[in-house]
């Protein structure tokens, strides 16, 4: 991906959870010695950066951060005087965010893929060059209640959401597909892709999502601190360890265009032997592997709880035959065992954050 005379790779939400485990996975890989990246975020909480200690250290001088706001247009064209050659569109107000203001939920989410897809159409357009690939996370969320719980989800299974967040999601897959389809005969207005996520985990994750019990299930004790779930034991989730979500995004950017049959992509999350979704039992048990003494307990809220188990599992089979997706990497006793070392390595990188 690396070329030294072209320009950074812009990452919105770039100071985020994903967001800072991407930078530094582009700037750390091998033959990536020239790559720069450009960071934009609304709040930039540079500790997910620097709390990496040493290894931010040895790139640090290859990462600019930039402060302001999806939700205005000027500001997101400003961006493209730095001439980005792509675009990983991670900036969002998540679930229980977006919910609490949905008008600032579609303000960011919505008006603000809309303002990314349109300043990459304009960039592109003005500079006369192939279209600027826009790489784009969903989630299973997008799916909603249509969906019954436990239910393998199809990638083009239809899509009923039920939240502000699911409903932004949903609506920038299709803008990114309009934008993908104009242009002349050519050239598309913008190269767009994107990835449905199930539940990302891993440390120095944010507040604001309703399975954010599947990271503190995992990082409250690893920090020596007890943690109460707010769902059963029995409760199944579909979760991915971020290090595989980077990888999907990557991967997605990095596949011939060719091979892309479609713009959206589900990628399945952790699956256990007998190939369902772990239970918060089975992340507790995994947890007791490292740190047998954990004080983990549970405290149903039935709210939060329904919405949890409402939740499909994502079937990826479309990613594996168009671009060769291998699945997850992270099972999740190593899944569990990386996010122990990530947050006895990187204290700093962790904040104390709303729990729920």
């Amino acid at each position: 991906m690396a070329d030294e005379d072209t320009g950074p790779i812009l990452i919105t939400g770039g100071t985020g959870f994903i967001g800072s485990y991407l930078a530094m996975r582009l700037l750390e890989k091998k033959g990536n010695e020239h790559e720069q990246v450009l960071l934009f975020d609304c709040n930039p909480d540079v500790r997910r950066l620097t709390g990496f200690k040493e290894r931010y250290q040895k790139v640090s001088n290859r990462i600019t951060f930039v402060q302001g706001d999806l939700s205005s247009l000027e500001l997101v064209l400003a961006l493209f005087e730095h001439k980005p050659k792509s675009v990983f569109h991670l900036g969002a107000l998540l679930s229980a965010g977006a919910d609490a203001n949905p008008t600032l939920g579609f303000q960011v989410d919505t008006l603000g893929t809309r303002h990314v897809l349109e300043a990459a159409r304009i960039y592109g357009q003005r500079q006369n060059m192939d279209p600027v690939k826009v790489v784009f996370p969903s989630t299973i969320a997008s799916f909603g209640l249509f969906i019954a719980a436990g239910q393998k989800v199809k990638n083009e299974d239809i899509q009923v959401p039920t939240t502000m967040y699911g409903v932004s999601k949903v609506t920038s897959e299709r803008l990114g597909e309009y934008y993908q389809r104009k242009g002349d005969f050519s050239k598309s207005w913008v190269d767009f892709r994107a990835v449905r996520f199930p539940s990302v985990v891993g440390a120095a994750r944010g507040p604001g999502g309703t399975t954010v019990y599947s990271t503190l299930m995992i990082q409250q004790p690893a920090q020596n601190k007890p943690y109460e779930a707010y769902v059963a034991q029995d409760t199944r989730l579909d979760i991915i360890y971020v290090e595989d979500a980077v990888s999907a995004l990557i991967q997605l950017h990095d596949a011939p265009k060719e091979s892309l049959k479609r713009r959206v992509y589900n990628i399945a999350g952790i699956r256990n032997a007998d190939g369902q979704a772990p239970q918060a039992s089975d992340i507790e048990a995994a947890v007791r592997e490292q740190k047998p003494d954990a004080s983990i307990t549970y405290k149903v809220n039935q709210q939060l709880s329904d919405t949890v188990r409402s939740f499909g599992v994502l079937d990826d089979s479309v990613a594996r035959e168009d671009w060769g997706w291998t699945g997850e990497s992270f099972g999740l006793q190593k899944a569990v065992r990386a996010f122990f070392d990530d947050v006895k390595n990187y204290p700093d990188r962790i904040k104390a954050i709303e729990l729920y």
